[in-house]
């Protein structure tokens, strides 16, 4: 499992933390924290790196984010175009990030899903 982080501002906890495993073909890349303009580079560059993998499956899993800004929508929208030959899938139950995604369209696009256990199901 690789993490990454970004410190904040003003030297207190990591805006963003990334945490990347394997799950037999899946790569799973949690986020937890903030993704805005400060750190959506950070999203940007784990989910180009993901693409390149070579895993069968790439899922996203928003569960621990707090905020997300229309950067993190536009880094979302990419990787599904970097992982256009294999399943791409983001966990995000309901809550302010959901609502994020719901506004912008990327639902209809995307498979949005509330659990991992759903995207699980939806295989």
């Amino acid at each position: 499992m690789e993490e990454a982080s970004l410190p904040s501002m003003d030297g207190g906890s990591p805006e963003l933390t990334l945490h990347e495993s394997r799950i037999g073909h899946r790569l799973v890349l949690a986020a937890e924290g903030e993704v805005d303009i400060a750190s959506a580079s950070e999203l940007r560059e784990a989910l180009a790196a993901a693409a390149q993998s070579g895993a069968a499956e790439v899922w996203l899993d928003l569960t621990d984010v707090e905020f997300m800004d229309s950067t993190g929508i536009t880094a979302i929208v990419d990787a599904r175009r970097w992982i256009d030959t294999r399943r791409f899938a983001v966990i995000c139950p309901d809550g302010p990030v959901r609502r994020v995604i719901e506004i912008s369209g990327v639902d209809r696009a995307i498979a949005i899903h509330a659990t991992r256990s759903d995207a699980h199901s939806a295989l």
